[in-house]
């Protein structure tokens, strides 16, 4: 019975050893070569300080405008590749737009209508312009051809996909008017995935480093906020300057369907 004991309790370590290995190196196909240790870095936070030390003096660099070497550039798409990547996970269309603005390509991007509609000031400007609509309507008016927003900060931190992903866009809305008297509205919402420079963000703010952010792993959160990576919106923003990344359109469409009462 001994030996019973002992053989299955071999074959869980041999079964878990087993499942680590897979798991390892699923993380090294998916995280290759040096995005590895970078990937280790931004999940656990063990090694964060050095990371921090790098990305401070690539921002330094950034600043005053001084040309990146090739490690440097190599180092920062790497770093911003397992942004994209680690984001899949937990903000799955930030990681579309940040793999998008990664390509270089500037072509437009068709992204789930969830993200908009997730988030609340996006709710809140489509109530304005429904409201609008129905009241052109119920007025006699006729309605316009489209409903347009100010442009507004579409984030919001209560749908971390949404605050990552999106900044300043707006709305378009038409309708067309069905059987029965209910409305069918078409939505449109774009948001220009464009980052500041750190020229932009210092005519702004006065301060380079007015928009960073802390970047949460493992430790910081048993740890606190001092062991997170704290990054710079502005560092985004060089990438495309110096020809590593290239801004875009973000966009959504989807339909709804209103009765005239508004309910």
């Amino acid at each position: 019975m001994r030996w019973l004991g002992h053989k299955v309790v071999r074959r869980l370590l041999w079964g878990t050893a087993a499942c680590l290995a897979l798991c390892l190196g699923a993380f090294l196909v998916y995280f290759p070569g040096r995005q590895s240790l970078l990937a280790f870095t931004l999940a656990t936070g063990i090694g964060v300080t050095s990371l921090q030390n790098q990305v401070d003096q690539l921002e330094g660099k950034a600043v005053r405008g001084q040309e990146m070497s090739v490690a440097e550039r190599r180092f920062l798409r790497d770093l911003y590749i397992c942004f994209a990547k680690g984001g899949a996970l937990v903000a799955p269309q930030s990681s579309k737009m940040m793999h998008r603005y990664l390509s270089r390509t500037g072509e437009p991007l068709a992204v789930s209508p969830g993200l908009f509609t997730g988030s609340a000031p996006v709710r809140l400007a489509m109530t304005e312009l429904r409201r609008k609509v129905l009241q052109d309507l119920d007025g006699g008016r006729g309605g316009q051809g489209r409903y347009s927003s100010e442009t507004f900060y579409m984030g919001d931190p209560e749908y971390f996909d949404a605050f990552v992903g999106l900044y300043y866009g707006h709305l378009q809305a038409t309708f067309r008017v069905v059987e029965g008297g209910s409305l069918v509205l078409s939505w449109r919402a774009e948001v220009p995935w464009t980052w500041p420079t750190y020229t932009e963000l210092f005519q702004k703010y006065g301060d380079h480093h007015a928009q960073s952010f802390p970047l949460p792993n493992a430790r910081s959160v048993f740890q606190g906020q001092k062991y997170c990576l704290w990054m710079d919106d502005g560092l985004g923003g060089h990438l495309s300057k110096i020809g590593m990344a290239k801004p875009f359109l973000a966009y959504s469409e989807w339909e709804e369907t209103v009765s005239r009462d508004g309910r």
